[in-house]
């Protein structure tokens, strides 16, 4: 790899762990956490993506349930790295 393609690199991790820390100091706060237990709940993201009798699914509901899950997934996701690296960093302290 060149210079130039670890610098962008590095750059990259470097907004990516920026970005988490923003998810964390809003989400990581009882406002936030209620939140995301609205979204879980209003948006059934614990329900399987194909709802109905078999063969017979929706197949367009079943692309926004697999959205919403995914977007919900996403934010638990970077929430649970940004604490890892928050706690890895304060070891390092």
């Amino acid at each position: 790899m060149n210079q130039d393609t670890i610098l962008q690199q590095e750059a990259s991790l470097k907004e990516a762990r920026l970005k988490r820390r923003q998810l964390l100091r809003v989400f990581d706060t009882p406002d936030g956490r209620d939140a995301l237990s609205f979204l879980e709940a209003r948006f059934q993201t614990d329900l399987p993506v194909f709802q109905g009798s078999p063969g017979n699914y929706d197949p367009l509901d079943a692309m926004r349930r697999d959205a919403y899950r995914e977007v919900f997934l996403y934010i638990r996701r970077q929430l649970q790295l940004a604490l890892k690296e928050s706690t890895t960093e304060n070891k390092n302290e």
